[in-house]
């Protein structure tokens, strides 16, 4: 079974939303029990978010997005990983600096300085 990483965008059953886009966030080493922590991604009122501390753009096209949406990162949520659509592999990956931005957003709803672990093999 394929273990989601850091920065995959996936195709997910998200519980009272049905199928959305997610962003995995958590560590690769915690994502092996069964649950991974995502962002979930949205096109409604991208105008209105896409300046929010609280928000990540993408404009279509980048990362594969077919449409201009924002990654929610008050929205942080533990997926179940049966739920995330892992068959077909990611939909794209984030570039480091875009992962930056989603950690730095959810410390910005936390209240905490954020950032990304260096990438690590270390401890699996």
């Amino acid at each position: 079974m394929t273990t989601p990483r850091p920065g995959e965008i996936y195709w997910a059953c998200v519980p009272g939303v049905d199928r959305h886009r997610i962003i995995v966030v958590s560590a690769e080493k915690f994502n092996h029990g069964g649950y991974a922590t995502a962002v979930q991604l949205t096109s409604q009122r991208f105008e209105r978010r896409r300046d929010l501390p609280n928000c990540v753009p993408f404009r279509a096209g980048e990362f594969g997005m077919q449409e201009d949406c924002v990654a929610q990162c008050e929205n942080v949520l533990t997926i179940e990983t049966g739920d995330i659509e892992l068959e077909s592999g990611p939909l794209s990956t984030l570039n480091g600096q875009k992962l930056r931005d989603v950690i730095r957003a959810i410390g910005y709803v936390i209240e905490a300085d954020c950032e990304p672990a260096p990438h690590s093999d270390e401890g699996l």
